[in-house]
């Protein structure tokens, strides 16, 4: 006898009609099976299948496979399909390019980009572009704050440099907007982390509330989370390397709960504000199969609006001149550069990190790129979804050789710095299920539906051709939902409505406890969603 390792699933290699099996051996195996099992119902209705709720469901992990039923398909991580450039530091509040920090939100069909910038000076200035498209943008002419003599430009009246902006179903209409940012940097009777909130994304309101006594000191992001009624908000740690921390509250509003007995990390000094180390549970951070020198720098962390129980992160995997190979690259002890990585979980807690870059510096438009940060949030139009990112043709350490050396300074102005780029990639499209040539089989774990339809997020050209068919807990075919009663697929749709044969519907299975199986070549399968 076999035990699944999920716990639930016996594979017998008895037969329980043979003489051979004695009493004894049929006590032992059902005291087994009262053991492992025991809130099983009925055969074939088991506590452990999985239900399924409206909305899209991903294969970012094994959770809906059934390995031992599954052969020839394997999941593939799909990095953007395009990269290009949206907007490039053009003003003269930006003349020395973009900070390496952005966010952006939909609302009502405009996607707002916050971005940071220096001008010629090096004083940073927090701004906002507006599309429609997320691929023209513009800056709107906000007149709130004074530069050079004018109020003709996107500059907000306050600076907020590590900052993340995210929409916050949660609040109050007034309050849909939530900008968290560190202020007033370095004193430590003040500084720490702080929330505004706006109705309209321009106008803001400034909390004097300090949420934590301690800076980050690098972006913060945050998103509401229904399921758990909670808010999750990551901010970067050290333990010792640079990690990712995170905490959740109830209200956000509120001064947030941490470790106080753990001593404070003055990484700059006593006499300046202590930033975080272990005061909060630390749920991402580099591990041994990352090169020694690299450390995380920022989290980028929300949950996916179009799927069940879907987070993801776009962590900046900080790449440091560091040892005796790298070092005489350092423009000083703080230098290197960045790359893209991709996190999912379920949870926001449990995270799996891609170590291959996601986005990764390379020749964009021209121009060589050494350092690319990801911004937090994503916009959707039509099938694509849009991201964006800070791409500098220097490295981390560059803006501090800005405050020692002003001839540099002055070199640069003259330079191309750079810009920010969207990244644009399919609906859902991070990860897939994939088969090649070689036809493939992929099988659910048993699953409770509900709705009359089953769409798929699926790309199945060229030479490609997929099948469904619905089986029961056993593995055996319903009759009218055989891969033979299915109508093939060769289609490239991320809402492709799959039909059976005879008329057969969905419904006629609510309540019950099935399976999917998947018969693909050459097919590329994104999500599932059942509809009403």
């Amino acid at each position: 006898m076999h035990l699944d390792p999920r716990g639930y699933n016996f594979a017998m290699n008895y037969d329980l009609k043979q003489p051979r099996l004695s009493c004894f051996c049929l006590a032992f195996v059902i005291l087994l099976f009262s053991k492992y099992v025991p809130d099983c119902k009925a055969v074939g209705e088991c506590a452990d299948v999985i239900q399924m709720s409206s909305g899209r469901h991903l294969f970012l992990d094994d959770q809906l496979i059934d390995s031992e039923m599954t052969e020839h398909v394997k999941r593939q991580f799909n990095p953007p399909h395009a990269l290009r450039s949206v907007l490039r530091p053009e003003k003269s509040w930006e003349a020395l390019g973009f900070i390496f920090y952005c966010s952006v939100v939909d609302h009502d069909g405009t996607a707002m980009l916050y971005y940071g910038a220096y001008d010629g000076e090096k004083q940073k200035h927090f701004c906002l572009a507006t599309s429609k498209d997320g691929l023209t943008w513009k800056r709107p002419e906000l007149k709130l704050s004074d530069y050079q003599g004018s109020k003709l430009n996107n500059i907000f009246p306050f600076e907020a440099v590590e900052v993340g902006v995210f929409l916050d179903s949660h609040a109050p209409a007034e309050k849909r907007f939530r900008l968290l940012h560190n202020r007033h940097w370095p004193d430590p009777a003040r500084a720490g982390v702080y929330l505004s909130s706006s109705a309209d994304g321009i106008h803001w309101q400034l909390s004097d509330i300090r949420l934590l006594p301690r800076v980050p000191d690098s972006q913060p992001s945050a998103c509401w989370d229904p399921k758990t009624q909670e808010y999750a908000v990551y901010l970067r740690a050290w333990d010792p390397k640079r990690l990712i921390g995170r905490v959740a509250v109830k209200d956000i509003e509120v001064p947030w709960p941490y470790d106080e007995s753990v001593s404070p990390l003055h990484v700059w000094g006593k006499k300046k504000v202590a930033t975080i180390s272990r005061e909060l549970p630390i749920v991402m951070r580099p591990d041994d199969s990352d090169p020694e020198n690299v450390q995380l720098y920022t989290s980028n962390v929300f949950r996916y609006p179009w799927a069940e129980n879907a987070y993801l992160a776009f962590p900046a995997a900080y790449f440091l001149y560091r040892g005796a190979q790298l070092k005489d690259r350092a423009l000083n002890g703080n230098d290197g550069t960045f790359d893209v990585q991709l996190a999912v979980s379920h949870d926001g807690i449990h995270w799996d990190r891609q170590q291959q870059a996601w986005i990764q510096p390379d020749y964009l438009d021209g121009v060589q790129l050494q350092l690319v940060s990801m911004g937090t949030g994503m916009i959707r139009r039509g099938r694509e979804l849009h991201q964006y990112f800070v791409g500098w043709p220097h490295t981390h350490g560059r803006p501090v050789v800005w405050d020692r050396d002003l001839i540099n300074r002055k070199e640069w102005l003259k330079r191309d710095r750079g810009g920010i780029y969207c990244a644009t990639s399919r609906l859902d499209g991070f990860a897939s299920m994939d088969a090649g040539n070689l036809p493939g089989t992929l099988t659910t774990n048993p699953l409770k539906i509900t709705g009359c339809q089953l769409k798929l997020n699926i790309d199945v050209s060229g030479t490609g051709i997929a099948t469904v068919a619905i089986l029961d807990d056993a593995g055996n075919p319903i009759p009218g939902f055989a891969a033979a009663d299915c109508e093939a697929i060769h289609a490239d749709s991320v809402d492709f409505p799959v039909k059976w044969n005879g008329g057969h519907e969905l419904k006629e299975l609510a309540g019950k406890s099935i399976r999917l199986q998947f018969r693909m070549r050459n097919t590329k399968l994104y999500a599932i969603e059942f509809t009403e």
